[in-house]
């Protein structure tokens, strides 16, 4: 037995006695919604010869998790929270989850949300335990109009009384689902909509009540941008540590390891639930992330190794590879298509190698800037070959500091080190600044999705 929700658009009078239902049966605070109304509308006046006609439109859609048939969240879950039932089911195991958010970054349709209450993410679990009692989720009892309902999709293939033009979703192509459910989903999700006949038209269609469904992010993602850019910029400075020198001297090393614990530090402030974090590294199988977690470790102790063993540093290097690859693969979600392609993992090796190698000028006090200045012209090439964002000033910001960055690694040569300063401090501030501003770029794109 498999359940489904089903869905009558033509019909929905946008009460949200389904939302208020939901909340007040699990209790979420404010800000945390599992089901959500969403309020669709366009049109305007359109002239005809002298006279004036309008094509106004508008309609709801109620959607929360769709426990879809290959449901992404708990396949990138580090801490395999995610319990999928034999009846279709997805909810999450509290006694597992550590408040990471990556699920609701790799869900097509933001169904996972922050509990700040909890530190824990949460979602619609379709009320299995009424379902367990013979009971109706909450969402769907509560619905005056009766145009939400549930269905079991065995023996009945479709919702008694729905009739002819009912849209099942999972057994179509995301670029078929209405407005404004995402075109580029492969997880088949469980449920079916009957039309309402606006969805099929042509025109632009916005959501009407943005805010109220998506609420802003209620933690900040900065502590993971410090995270990627420390981790990146201690494996970049290990590279770069291997072919300027023949040995790497303390101080820097020291550094290196130092970049490494204060990543791992924000890493760890970041969980709502820090008390699960032992579980991240054990779903390897399916998890970027969980493997990200692994290479963190396996670097950190190749790093700590190289004190007596320095023959590993070479091991440590290739383990770095993985780690950055890793790193970048979590990034690569197909609900963000403008990071899901390889610019993202040519990207991180670049972001990686240029932070590296310009604090090892400035640590060891040598040349570099000839490898400096086309590092920082593969990482401009990224940027200005991808497709516009609707960020483009941040971005040219970005690049402008990028611009500046080379010039100073071009007149490096020509600065004089006897003046008692480091003057690769500069290119160093601004190849961190303009990487912070593309680590935020990314978590600004994720608070704007449509759903």
């Amino acid at each position: 037995m498999t359940y489904a929700f089903t869905f009558d658009s033509s019909a929905c009078s946008g009460c949200k006695a389904c939302q208020e239902a939901c909340k007040d049966k699990n209790n979420l605070p404010v800000g945390v919604m599992w089901r959500r109304v969403i309020e669709v509308s366009g049109g305007g006046w359109v002239q005809d010869g002298v006279a004036w006609t309008n094509n106004v439109f508008a309609y709801n859609l109620s959607i929360a998790c769709n426990h879809c048939v290959h449901p992404k969240c708990a396949g990138v879950c580090p801490t395999d929270a995610y319990i999928h039932r034999a009846d279709g089911i997805v909810y999450i195991d509290p006694d597992k989850c550590m408040g990471c958010g990556y699920c609701s970054w790799a869900c097509p349709y933001n169904a996972p949300r922050y509990n700040p209450e909890l530190g824990q993410m949460s979602k619609c679990n379709f009320c299995f335990d009424n379902i367990d009692a013979g009971l109706p989720p909450s969402c769907v009892a509560a619905c005056p109009m009766r145009v939400l309902n549930f269905v079991s999709l065995t023996p009945t293939p479709l919702p008694q009384g729905e009739g002819q033009g009912v849209r099942v979703l999972w057994e179509l192509p995301a670029s078929e689902h209405p407005f404004p459910l995402p075109n580029n989903s492969r997880t088949e999700p469980h449920l079916m909509v009957k039309p309402h006949v606006a969805m099929g038209n042509d025109l632009e269609k916005k959501i009407s009540n943005y805010e109220e469904i998506h609420p802003k992010h209620q933690k900040s993602e900065m502590p993971l941008v410090a995270f990627t850019l420390l981790v990146q910029m201690a494996v970049g400075a290990f590279w770069a540590a291997q072919w300027m020198t023949d040995s790497i001297f303390l101080i820097p090393y020291l550094l290196i390891g130092a970049c490494l614990g204060l990543g791992g530090f924000f890493s760890f402030a970041h969980l709502g639930a820090k008390r699960n974090a032992w579980r991240s590294p054990f779903h390897l199988k399916k998890s970027w992330m969980s493997r990200e977690i692994l290479f963190v470790g396996l670097f950190s102790a190749g790093w700590l190794a190289g004190f007596i063993l320095p023959e590993m540093k070479w091991i440590t290097s290739l383990i770095g590879v993985g780690l950055i690859y890793s790193m970048a693969k979590v990034y690569q979600l197909r609900p963000m298509p403008a990071w899901d392609t390889w610019r993202t993992t040519a990207g991180f090796f670049i972001t990686s190698a240029l932070l590296g190698q310009v604090l090892m000028m400035n640590l060891l006090q040598s040349g570099g800037g000839g490898i400096v200045a086309p590092l920082l012209a593969a990482e401009l090439g990224l940027i200005l070959s991808a497709k516009p964002n609707a960020r483009w000033t941040i971005s040219r910001l970005r690049v402008g500091l990028i611009a500046a960055a080379m010039l100073g690694a071009g007149i490096l040569p020509a600065v004089p080190n006897q003046l008692g300063i480091w003057p690769s401090l500069p290119i160093l501030l601004l190849v961190v600044v303009e990487e912070v501003i593309g680590r935020k770029l990314f978590y600004t794109a994720l608070d704007e999705r449509a759903i």
